[in-house]
């Protein structure tokens, strides 16, 4: 029997993006250092981070997220996260589910059936909002969107990444992990991948 682990979401926060942040898990976009404090007269440029050229050059993608389901994966490089609606639609909920465990301790975990939510966020994502609808989700880290089965339009968000870049799928054969919602009893299965 699968141990069954219901995550509760929460409102993206500045507090919970920090969190993540220490944790090294995502890393927010803000001007660097650099950039703020420079005193040239053509500017300065920094970069966050530059790709390994084995996982090919940038890409830039449109996603329209429509799974309830919650299918968990990692990437061996970074992607950037942009949260933006320039056509103002009114889109369905967006979560993201992060694991609070990069990889490596994740899956010794999982090996241990000892994973829970207390290793899980689960965060109802915000659009247009300069401070969180952008960051960087760095290699390693577990994690999926997912949405709800409301009526109407389902999100579309934005992705960049390296152009050969894998989704390394997680197969959570012991764990049942679901969003559970108060105002809604309907929880959503983990289907096997």
């Amino acid at each position: 029997m699968k141990k069954e682990i219901l995550l509760k979401p929460e409102k993206a926060s500045l507090s919970l993006f920090l969190k993540l942040e220490k944790k090294k898990l995502i890393r927010l976009i803000r001007p660097l250092k650099k950039t703020i404090e420079t005193r040239t007269k053509t500017g300065a440029v920094e970069r966050f981070y530059t790709s390994r050229s084995k996982n090919g050059s940038h890409t830039f993608m449109s996603v329209g997220k429509r799974t309830e389901d919650i299918k968990l994966s990692f990437h061996d490089d970074n992607e950037e996260f942009l949260l933006i609606n320039p056509l103002n639609l009114k889109f369905k909920k967006l979560y993201l589910v992060i694991s609070y465990l990069k990889k490596k301790d994740f899956f010794k975990k999982a090996e241990n059936n000892a994973l829970s939510a207390k290793d899980f966020a689960a965060i109802e994502l915000e659009f247009n909002n300069p401070a969180l609808s952008f960051f960087i989700m760095l290699k390693d880290t577990v994690h999926c969107e997912t949405t709800d089965n409301s009526g109407g339009q389902h999100p579309v968000f934005f992705v960049t990444e390296a152009s050969r870049l894998k989704d390394n799928k997680i197969r959570m054969k012991n764990f049942d992990i679901r969003l559970g919602f108060s105002k809604n009893p309907k929880v959503y299965n983990c289907r096997e991948f």
